[in-house]
């Protein structure tokens, strides 16, 4: 058993070394910003004031956008883009403050209503003017979306309506306590009620039409997205005219993008490439705590992991102080508990036990004692292989035969009923990170769970602190006791920055950067 998993982890390894560092992709430790990391106060270019000023900021991300489409933003490659041609009702700081964006100010009506005033001055990309009604479509168009409906439960289409053209009613089936943060965008980007009728919503996710401050030019599927700036802006312009994002998905070649002087900003930097990132000249790595992290999914509709005996069995099985030292190679601590370590209401479970001899025993109690056979499903990237092998080997150690399937997620959610899974998730409010769990998100975990839902849509009808905090730690205690995921490591943002940026303040969130302030000297 010992050679086995010696083996994978040596495979691991070796996919580093190939491959390049963490598996970040589209969402930490809670001490601080790490090693070399970044304060989150403003920086300036070394070369500020002297030399010419580029025209265009290049940013090497690791994926493409699966769609634009304004209420489809469950993805940080997708807001990264959304958040820079779209606009929001309102705004939301490092700090989790709400802010101004398209309504000026706000008001609670009572418990589950909210008047909004929204800004006169706006008109989208194309001329059109921004008015009450193309809030009230794109909220409803996302209760249709399935990305976005198990985010819109809360809202009451039929309830909310507009006073005038720039004055707009929300209602809400109950009183939310997140609804602000909701409305900040991701799944509630404002889009044109017009345009996005006329082209149709397909045509339109692929060249949007917004209120933000730079509008679409071209997207090359696979390669690259390419922005310039929207004159007809209601703020102030961009400081840099245009922005490209390639789409670079191994880890090294987004370093090697930076070493070329290609790109100005590499996100989603391997642990591995930290120092190699800070001996390039002009360059240095920008790094902190964030609330990404990845975990271990058991499908709750899946026939196999029913008995609670062969979940339990599975996490047993599993070292994960090892699968985090072999996964990643810098930037991950190990997670003691059910989401990042900075989020409200975080319980620490302590260190994980890992008893193989127990799994075996649970086991053969559930009559798997000749063995069982699962899918454990990944994303495209090796960092996920890494993962992978190393949990494949650790399973397989007690008896468990595990099948490695590679492949996008909407390849996967097409193929039907799931088993388990290794997936990323981030959010920095707490219904927002437990809705994976909720009956309406579906996917990977395929939740089922009549108690959990309750009590998942009960916390987030509640204002009172004590009340949340005692709800929030009620929840973590009982998916401690079905065990229907295995959270393992938290993850540090980890950028490639170039000195020549000016204005450069960093930000955890690769979707919320201040890219709008940058200035580029060549």
């Amino acid at each position: 058993m010992k050679r086995q998993i010696a083996a994978a982890l040596c495979a691991a390894m070796l996919l580093t070394g190939c491959g390049g560092g963490n598996a970040q992709t589209a969402e930490t430790t809670a001490a601080g910003a790490s090693s070399g990391g970044s304060t989150g106060t403003e920086t300036t270019a070394a070369s500020a004031g002297s030399g010419k000023v580029k025209d265009t900021i290049v940013i090497a991300n690791q994926e493409e956008p699966a769609t634009l489409d304004p209420c489809c933003g469950n993805g940080l490659s997708v807001n990264l883009i959304d958040n820079l041609i779209y606009d929001s009702l309102v705004d939301r700081d490092s700090e989790g403050n709400i802010l101004p964006r398209l309504a000026t100010e706000w008001e609670f009506i009572d418990d589950t209503h909210i008047r909004f005033k929204l800004r006169e001055d706006v008109v989208f990309s194309n001329g059109n003017a921004f008015t009450a009604s193309d809030v009230l479509f794109s909220l409803r168009r996302s209760l249709d979306e399935p990305t976005a409906q198990s985010t819109m439960v809360w809202y009451d289409p039929d309830n909310s309506y507009e006073e005038d053209d720039h004055t707009v009613v929300l209602a809400m089936y109950e009183p939310y306590a997140a609804v602000l943060y909701v409305l900040g965008g991701g799944r509630t980007w404002i889009g044109d009620e017009e345009t996005i009728t006329e082209m149709g919503a397909e045509n339109h996710a692929r060249m949007p039409v917004g209120t933000g401050p730079y509008k679409m030019v071209e997207w090359v599927s696979g390669s690259s997205i390419k922005l310039t700036a929207n004159e007809s802006y209601w703020g102030e312009q961009p400081a840099t005219p245009n922005i490209v994002v390639n789409v670079i998905a191994e880890p090294t070649n987004r370093v090697i993008a930076l070493e070329t002087g290609e790109a100005d900003q590499a996100l989603y930097v391997s642990g591995s490439d930290i120092e190699r990132v800070n001996a390039i000249d002009g360059y240095h790595i920008e790094q902190g705590p964030s609330e990404k992290y990845y975990l271990i999914t058991m499908a709750m509709d899946c026939e196999k992991l029913s008995d609670l005996r062969v979940r339990q069995a599975l996490c047993y099985a599993l070292d994960k102080n090892a699968l985090v030292a072999g996964s990643f190679d810098a930037g991950a601590n190990v997670l003691n508990g059910y989401y990042p370590s900075m989020v409200e209401g975080f319980k620490d479970f302590g260190e994980w036990d890992y008893n193989p001899d127990k799994a075996k025993e649970l086991l053969k109690e559930a009559g798997y004692e000749t063995g069982l056979e699962l899918e454990l499903h990944i994303l495209p990237g090796t960092e996920y292989q890494r993962m992978a092998q190393i949990v494949q080997a650790y399973w397989e150690a007690v008896g468990v035969k595990v099948n490695i399937e590679q492949s996008a997620l909407a390849t996967r959610e097409a193929q039907g009923p799931w088993e388990t899974s290794i997936r990323v998730a981030t959010a920095d409010e707490i219904s927002n990170i437990l809705i994976i769990y909720e009956k309406e998100f579906g996917s990977r975990l395929a939740p089922n769970d009549d108690h959990l839902d309750s009590m998942l849509k009960e916390l987030k009808t509640l204002y009172d602190t004590d009340e949340r905090t005692a709800l929030e730690e009620e929840i973590q205690d009982y998916l401690d006791e079905i065990r229907f995921s295995i959270p393992f490591a938290e993850i540090d943002t980890i950028y490639g920055v170039s000195d020549k940026i000016e204005n450069y303040v960093y930000d955890r969130r690769i979707d919320r950067q201040n890219i709008v302030d940058w200035v580029v000297y060549e």
